[in-house]
This record gives structure tokens, sequence and C-alpha cells, in this order.
């Protein structure tokens, strides 16, 4: 079996089994003085098909080559591993080269062909950030890219901005690339989050920091593009590269009103700061944990996390903590002691679909917002009795969705309660035909479900639960995290 190394300075560390990584000194790895790296922030693990590093739920995340994971990701001989974007730490791999470097700090070429198994053997650091409040997205000296299980063998490098650049305009970004006629799109990301993407040669898009504020924040943020084939195969990984950050003065929007409901004659949510595309992603990988079954999603996708930002303002409204306390006890009996299920599901669900309010919407009764007679042609209503789904307990509201569900999420999706929210409204058998239309590998949420009704449904699943988890991120500061209804239950 092969032999696992971590490397901090001149010190190094095998890994057999598992290695702790955090602040305290009881970790395996400990970084003591560093308060940006949570208690017991990570893990690298060894397992029989090769070596995983695994987020421990910290505070500030955890990155590979300067790209988020979310959960756990396989690593590769050479790999950076970056704890709450401060504690750097060297992964290798006993017998395997890590590939060579050229002068601009990309591999050499004859590396790349000799070691294909090095295809994600590089490294992306974060230098630490400098001077006041501004936007930096600087872009290093050769960002190479090359090539991974894909036979095109295009390379490509940005060769604007330079090092050091600071953006305070629309700026155009231009690409370098050879080989390219195999390529079938190019993808910019910031920070891994995808904004912007092209078929067509040369490579290029144009980044404004208005379209940004988010990144106004005196943190480095890493500028990158991914080249995919005409086959959906990712064709090249970040190359070795150590990014420059410097940041000028560029203001952020000021405060400003989050939640504003279009139709005068519905309640206009509270005033908040605007909360950026980094928060929306953060609280949704945390959302993402509360749930069972180990399951790895993707949430980076740009389009997806502008979505969920969107559609936040129609749950960021005062009041559901305490319409939500009301129906405490039926939810957590029929989802958790009834059906087993995860404890947060039944708020959340409630939540995305009525916000709590059980009152009759044309055919859509209850909490849930199910019809009678799809509950009744099912058989969900069977431990209702004579209550109905309207009835002002919501019991039987609360017993028919957890019966609906734990067919859906056990018997459909094998525990995956987040696709098992996308196809809530559909039976069993008609949820098993959307699955089959699904990729066979579905972390990446946005790209796999296509459809628009799911799209919008797990849209609403993830803005309801993040605006309930977090409220005074958005400003309610009269209402608390639904978590604490449940969380005696879990």
């Amino acid at each position: 079996m092969q032999e696992g190394k971590v490397k901090i300075g001149d010190q190094e560390y095998s890994v057999i089994g598992t290695l702790s990584l955090g602040r305290t000194t009881d970790n395996a790895v400990s970084f003591e003085d560093d308060s940006n790296i949570s208690r017991n922030h990570a893990q690298i693990q060894q397992r029989p098909d090769g070596f995983y590093v695994v987020d421990l739920g910290s505070s500030n995340g955890t990155a590979v080559n300067g790209i988020p994971i979310t959960g756990e990701t396989k690593l590769q001989n050479g790999d950076y591993v970056i704890l709450g974007n401060s504690g750097t730490v060297i992964f290798s791999i006993e017998g395997e080269e890590e590939p060579e470097l050229d002068e601009d700090g990309g591999p050499e070429t004859a590396a790349v062909e000799e070691s294909p198994e090095a295809k994600r053997g590089n490294k992306v650091m974060m230098a630490g950030a400098a001077g006041a409040l501004g936007l930096a997205l600087v872009v290093g000296a050769g960002a190479f890219y090359f090539a991974s299980g894909s036979s095109c063998a295009a390379t490509a490098k940005i060769i604007s901005p330079e090092p050091g650049d600071t953006i305070t305009q629309a700026t155009e970004i231009e690409v370098e690339s050879e080989n390219a006629g195999c390529v079938g799109q190019a993808v910019f990301t910031i920070d891994g989050i995808e904004f912007a993407k092209t078929n067509d040669q040369p490579f290029t898009a144009t980044i404004d920091p208005k379209e940004h504020p988010d990144m106004a924040d005196g943190f480095d943020h890493v500028l990158s593009i991914v080249l995919i084939d005409k086959n959906g195969e990712t064709i090249f990984a970040p190359a070795p590269v150590l990014l420059a950050f410097e940041t000028r003065e560029t203001k952020p929007p000021a405060n400003t009103q989050i939640a504003q409901n279009t139709n005068q004659t519905g309640p206009v949510g509270p005033k908040g700061k605007e909360v950026s595309l980094i928060e929306v992603q953060e609280m949704s990988k945390r959302f993402i944990k509360q749930f069972s079954g180990n399951f790895a999603y993707d949430v980076s996708n740009r389009q997806f996390l502008q979505e969920v930002q969107k559609k936040t303002a129609e749950y960021a409204q005062e009041g559901y903590f305490d319409r939500a306390a009301q129906y405490r006890d039926p939810i957590n009996v029929a989802f958790v002691r009834e059906q087993n299920l995860d404890a947060p599901l039944g708020f959340f669900l409630a939540m995305s679909r009525s916000k709590f309010n059980p009152a009759k919407q044309g055919s859509d009764e209850g909490l849930f917002r199910m019809t009678n007679e799809f509950v009744t042609a099912n058989s969900y209503n069977g431990l209702c009795g004579t209550e109905t789904l309207s009835d002002q307990t919501q019991n039987c509201a609360a017993k028919a969705a957890a019966i609906y569900m734990k067919a859906i999420v056990f018997g459909v999706f094998e525990g995956d309660v987040i696709y098992s929210a996308a196809a809530f409204g559909k039976n069993p058998q008609d949820a098993g035909v959307w699955k089959a239309t699904l990729p066979a590998k579905r972390s990446d949420i946005w790209n796999s479900i296509k459809t628009p009704q799911e799209r919008e449904q797990i849209v609403r699943f993830f803005a309801a639960g993040i605006v309930a988890e977090n409220p005074q991120k958005f400003g309610l500061k009269k209402d608390r995290p639904l978590s604490e209804l449940y969380k005696l239950a879990m």
C-alpha cells in the first residue's frame, strides 16, 4: 500500500490510517497559534483507493490547491491543502515524483508526459492580503494547465491581468492557448466559483468589480481558467503557482434592502446587509452537512448560487420561527420518531413550501402543500385517522409528508435527501423515472438537475434552509435558527 506524507516547513508526518489537523494540541498536526483554523479542522484519511482530505465542518473551510472543497476530496501527489485560508500543508505520496517546474512556475512538458498520474500534482497558494479594502483579482505568472485523463493535448495560460494587478473597472481576461481545436469550453472561476464561460477561441471573458462587490474584502481571490474537451471531460487542473494579491480602495455597496417583495399588497422583507455569493456558498455547505448519508455535493456553480441568493428574498421575512414553533412536535414526531428521517428535513421542506403557513392554496393543503388526491391515491394518510391535511394541528399533514418522503428518500434515492427534495411532488414511480435521467455521478447539483421544476424546488430548498439557519445574516433580528426546534430530536 502506498505511503502518504504531509510536510509543513521542515517537518514531515506520515499518513497511516487517519492524520488529524487542527488548532488544538491533541491533533497529529497542530496549528496552535492560528485562530483561522478550527479546533478539529480536517483529517487526511488513507483508504484502499488512495488518500482523502475530509473537512470536519470547520468554520473557515478547507481548500485543495486554492479550490474550496465540500465534504471531502481525493488527494494527488503534490497537492497543497489549505486550512482556514492560512495554514498550508503539502501532501505527497512516497515514491511518486512531483512535476518539474519551469522558470515561470509551470510544469515542464516532458514532466507532464512522463507523469500522467500527477495530473493534479499542482499547487495554488494564496498570499496574505495587503492594503485597505478593495477587490484583488490577480493571476499568477504562467498560470498553466496540463492534461489529465482527456486525450485533448491543449494547453492554456492567462496572460492578462498580470500578477499584482488590481481590478478597478471592467477588464478583459486574455488567454494564450495551444492545440485548442479539441477544446469544447473554457470556464472562468473566482475562488472556484464559475462566473463566465465561452465556447469560442480566443478564450476571453470580462471581469467587472461591480458584479463582485463581495470580493472587496481585503482577502485573497484566485482567478482561474479550466478547459473542457468536446466530450465534457476536464482537460486541465491548475498548475503550481504562488499568487500575489494587492487590494486598493473600492467600497462595497452600503446596506441595502435584501428582501423586497414587488407585490405591493404583500409583506416587505427586513433591511440588512447584502449577503454575498461567497457567504451563500458557505451557508449552503453548512446546510448540507445537517443531513446524513455522507453524500458529496458541489455547490460552487455561480448560476446556482445566484438563483439561491435571489430566492432568499422570499424567505427573509420576520416571524417564521414563531410560526414553526407551533408545529415543532407534529413534525419531529412524524419525521424522526415514526419514519426515522433526518430531523431537519421536515422543517426545511415546510419552510421552502409554505413558510409555515398551512392555509389552503388552491388544491394544495397544509405545511407541505400536498393535495388530498395525491395523498389518498398513494395511501400516505394511513396514520391520519379522522384528521385531514388542513386540520389546525397539522398532525396529518406532517404524517403524510413524512411517509411520502421516506418512500422517496430511501425507496428511490438511497438516502439522498437533497435530490429527494428536488423531486418533491412526484410519486415514487415518477421520481424513479426522473432519477434515471440524472448522471451517475451527480455531486454537481446544478449541472445534474436540468429540468425547470426540479431546479426551482432545489433552489427554494436551499434558500429557505440558509435563511432559516442564519436569520441574523438576513437582518431577521427577532427570529432564531430552526435547528433550535429539532436539535433535541437529532
